[in-house]
């Protein structure tokens, strides 16, 4: 069998099929009166315990984690969702049929949505519609909070309170029949470090309680029916797995040097504060990017400039001297502030987002701004504003950061002197352009992401077209190239904080290239520093003269992986 590896990792436990008591509907109302009390009380029971799920998941992992369940709240104190659940039950409905009719109306208005992020979210909506009902209804689930032994979870579908509520240490994997690479659960999955794999087709119908199964959450492959021998081979496989992740946890306290003794400067990603506790367990040598836009998400009001203060701070605190990138507000496209109530646009990547946002909308930027500055002397902030597409955009944002810094003077408020300001790179005009732009920024950080949809006319979220959507493309890695030839001649560091950056195909070009900084998730990292101390650095640059004259991207990345595969194999 085979599905799609959402979550990496070797598994091979036995299997436990999860399959509730199915919800029954019927209209059998009391009186209204009784009927509003049995929903305001199934309201907020399991309000309640959607607040113990989120304490659960910040301390087991983290806030990315707890802020899903933030969602879950809001959607239960929404009024425009409890209103009519309660009109209904006025008009002489039982409460289980209003809220299955309500509820069931939302997730068909999801599931529609072209965008696969917001289609998604009808699995949240779906999730919060059966534990009303089940709590309605006197209905209890499975316990995965208590498991005797080391298990695969096996499910239609596995929901986000599920998720939340299992014994993490005990669930081996998790395989389902649906769900998406950017579901809560899959995003769970890989945030507790639990081997995934979805859209299994048939799964309830080809295994049964108790069976051993070994699996792939990279791959996606899954194996039933195991010979003796099978099965030691893949423990030998799991255990080298485990050995070669101890190995590279030697590598924290190391120098990412190459093999002729070149530093390379390994930074991560990350989206709120509490992120920073993995950036400094992994040995970073700083952060490459703070999607600040995460202090704006899952909120019903927007961050205050106190509020974003105190979170820079304690990020550049905790940081010590060591550079924090962080991102100007990147709202629009896939990401949406409720607070800000703004229209939906027929194609958000190319609409009003970004900095174009923030010039449309000035005092929230003055707002960011001023709280950036505030925090500037507590460590080595950077300043980076996202999605600059002309040198007007790249001017009018400096002379906001000019502005709130004479502000906040003459308020008697210190600001840090000589503070770093540069740009993503990620819309080609800027990258055709680049030495007009580096001439007025202290840094450049190539957003791959972006800058390989907009090249390349492909919506990276689109699955009909997934497969044009490649930074391999010649196009994409040309506009790599002059841009951080064009950042040396004007002396200025260039970085990269896209998916490329953590690709290990990609890391010998971009050593090749002499690429300053490069930003990655935190579990990247150490793989990225094993692979970087079994390259040399002029090594790297003939690799660049062999792909710059290829002609697809599918001869670029066969020579990069090529070249790569030999050096990976004498790691650990």
């Amino acid at each position: 069998m085979r599905g799609l590896g959402v979550s990496n990792g070797l598994c091979y436990a036995k299997v436990l099929l999860y399959e509730e008591q199915p919800i029954i509907i019927t209209d059998d109302a009391k009186n209204a009166e009784e009927e509003s009390h049995i929903f305001k009380e199934a309201l907020q029971v399991v309000y309640e315990e959607t607040l113990a799920l989120k304490e659960k998941a910040l301390s087991e992992a983290g806030k990315d984690a707890a802020d899903i369940f933030d969602a879950h709240c809001t959607i239960l104190k929404d009024e425009t969702m409890i209103t009519p659940i309660k009109e209904i039950i006025r008009n002489g409905s039982s409460a289980v049929k209003a809220v299955d009719q309500v509820l069931s109306d939302l997730i068909r208005t999801f599931e529609e949505m072209d965008d696969e992020y917001l289609s998604l979210r009808a699995l949240d909506i779906k999730d919060i519609k059966d534990r009303l009902l089940r709590k309605m209804l006197g209905l209890e689930g499975i316990n995965l909070g208590k498991l005797s032994e080391s298990t695969i979870i096996v499910a239609k579908d596995i929901s986000p309170s599920m998720t939340a509520g299992m014994d993490v240490k005990n669930v081996a994997g998790m395989l389902m029949e649906s769900g998406g690479k950017n579901s809560h659960a899959s995003i769970l999955a890989r945030t507790l470090e639990i081997p995934a794999i979805v859209g299994v087709d048939g799964l309830f119908a080809k295994l049964s309680n108790g069976d051993m199964v070994a699996f792939d959450g990279e791959t996606g492959e899954i194996y039933t029916n195991l010979s003796k021998d099978e099965v030691e081979a893949f423990k030998k496989k799991k255990k080298a797995e485990t050995d070669r992740k101890a190995k590279l946890s030697q590598l924290v306290h190391e120098e990412s040097l190459t093999k002729d003794g070149q530093k390379i400067n390994l930074y991560c990603n990350i989206g709120t504060p509490d992120d920073v506790a993995k950036v400094l367990e992994k040995g970073a040598d700083g952060i490459g990017l703070f999607r600040s836009e995460f202090l704006y998400l899952s909120r019903k009001d927007l961050p205050s400039e106190q509020m974003q203060y105190l979170s820079y701070k304690k990020v550049l605190n905790a940081m010590e001297n060591k550079p924090v990138i962080v991102r100007t507000l990147d709202i629009g496209g896939d990401k949406e502030v409720p607070a800000l109530g703004l229209k939906k646009e027929e194609n958000p990547f190319m609409g009003l987002r970004a900095i174009r946002l923030c010039k449309e909308k000035k005092d929230l930027f003055m707002v960011q701004l001023r709280a950036l500055l505030r925090a500037s002397t507590a460590g080595n902030l950077h300043i980076m504003f996202p999605m600059i597409s002309s040198l007007d955009e790249l001017r009018w944002a400096k002379s906001m950061v000019a502005e709130c810094r004479e502000e906040l003077q003459s308020e008697g408020i210190a600001v840090k002197e000589n503070l770093p300001i540069g740009i993503m790179v990620e819309i080609p005009s800027v990258a055709i352009k680049a030495d007009l732009f580096a001439k007025e920024c202290d840094f450049f950080s190539i957003g791959t992401n972006d800058l390989t949809q907009y090249t390349l006319a492909v919506d990276r979220g689109n699955e009909a077209i997934s497969s044009l959507y490649n930074h391999f493309n010649p196009a994409v890695i040309s506009l790599i190239k002059m841009v951080i030839e064009a950042a040396h001649r004007s002396g200025i560091p260039c970085g990269m904080c896209g998916e490329a950056a953590a690709n290990p195909e990609m890391l010998a070009f971009l050593m090749g290239l002499h690429l300053d900084e490069f930003s990655m998730t935190a579990s990247a990292l150490l793989e990225a520093k094993a692979l970087a101390r079994e390259l040399s650095v002029k090594e790297c640059e003939e690799v660049v003269t062999m792909v710059m004259n290829l002609e697809t991207a599918d001869q670029v990345e066969k020579i990069l992986k090529d070249f790569i595969e030999k050096r990976r194999n004498k790691i650990c």
